[in-house]
């Protein structure tokens, strides 16, 4: 379990490194319909922001493992 916890700290700090940058650029305007960017959207944050964070993790997991640092 130590490794886990170590895994998604090291996770959402490298996260959070990585989203400074977009969140200062923003993003660029489209004009499309509500349904289209809904559907972008559940697609891109949804499935992602589910899927991303566990294998995120465990290959963490796997090198903090591999390292012995946990």
């Amino acid at each position: 379990p130590q490794s886990a916890i170590l895994s998604a700290i090291i996770f959402n700090a490298l996260i959070i490194i990585f989203l400074i940058p977009l969140s200062l650029t923003g993003v660029r305007y489209r004009p499309v319909g509500a349904a289209a960017l809904l559907r972008r959207n559940l697609l891109a944050f949804g499935v992602g922001g589910v899927v991303a964070p566990f294998v995120g993790i465990k290959l963490i997991d796997l090198l903090v493992n591999a390292l012995g640092i946990a």
